[in-house]
């Protein structure tokens, strides 16, 4: 994979998961709280067997998850991009042990918790960024 590539597949990622932040940050907010209480409820199967209003610690603990993806968005953005196109190998680098390091403290977390669902959605936005991070080539491109 090219560094443009890489740069390009990252800033999909980080955007998509910049739309559903936007959906999760609602959670607090009780009169437009229901698409993110529908996002937490497809997110913990089975879907349909959420409560009909979110708890005091699901809305806490959303604005946390939702303020800290989309910080990691923003430093996808800002960081990890403009790394594959620098060829920067430290930054991608430290970017790979960090997402690894989250991906087995949350997956740990989850099973403790009860919530393997959430193992699940986080393996889809680990392989989305372990893909990039693992395949790029900077010798392919002069930099």
């Amino acid at each position: 994979m090219t560094p443009k590539t890489a740069a390009t597949t990252t800033k999909y990622v980080a955007y998509g998961f910049i739309a559903v932040v936007i959906i999760w940050g609602l959670a607090p907010y009780g009169p437009i709280s229901e698409p993110a209480r529908l996002l937490l409820d497809l997110l913990d199967w089975p879907f349909g067997d959420a409560a009909p209003a979110l708890t005091r610690s699901e809305m806490w603990l959303s604005s946390i998850g939702a303020g800290l993806t989309f910080a990691i968005c923003i430093m996808l953005l800002g960081i990890v991009v403009p790394a594959y196109e620098k060829g920067d190998r430290k930054t991608i680098r430290v970017t790979l042990w960090a997402f690894i390091a989250w991906f087995v403290v949350d997956g740990a977390g989850s099973a403790a918790s009860g919530v393997p669902s959430n193992i699940f959605f986080n393996s889809i936005l680990f392989v989305a960024i372990l893909v990039p991070l693992l395949m790029v080539r900077f010798d392919t491109e002069t930099r």
